[in-house]
């Protein structure tokens, strides 16, 4: 049931246990890394360790957003938001904010894919006017 779009469903179809559940928007492999992190932090809870819960929490969320590539990233992203799993959309969004700190408009808007639709006057403009916004930058990899 941490999934809010799964508990929605059952919710709204009560008898539904044997139907299967749509979720058009949500690959396979998205799906699975969903249900497995959910059933980690699971288990985790079932211990009667609250250290235990945070460390080894903290690291398998640091693990795993480490082990994803920034397309795969955003794409696990956008299905754990059509889930509605608030814990894992926290922890990616964090990822996600930890990638694109410090780093060149450039970089974030290829990172989501923006085009940029400036002119060059209208960009030149922006960096003059807000030069201190383009100071102390990242090298933009990944």
């Amino acid at each position: 049931m941490e999934l809010g779009t799964v508990k929605t469903f059952f919710d709204k179809n009560p008898y539904a246990s044997d139907d299967p559940i749509p979720l058009p928007n949500v690959s396979s492999e998205c799906l699975s890394t969903t249900i497995d992190y959910c059933k980690f932090h699971l288990d985790l809870l079932a211990r009667d360790d609250s250290s235990a819960v945070e460390n080894e929490g903290k690291a398998y969320d640091d693990d795993l957003v480490k082990a994803l590539d920034n397309d795969s990233l955003i794409q696990l992203l956008l299905v754990v938001n059509y889930l509605n799993i608030k814990d894992i959309l926290d922890t990616l969004n964090q990822g996600v904010a930890d990638r694109i700190q410090n780093k060149s408009m450039e970089y974030v808007s290829k990172f989501f894919r923006i085009e940029n639709d400036s002119t060059l006057e209208e960009e030149a403009e922006a960096r003059a006017q807000y030069q201190w916004a383009f100071e102390g930058l990242d090298p933009d990899q990944g």
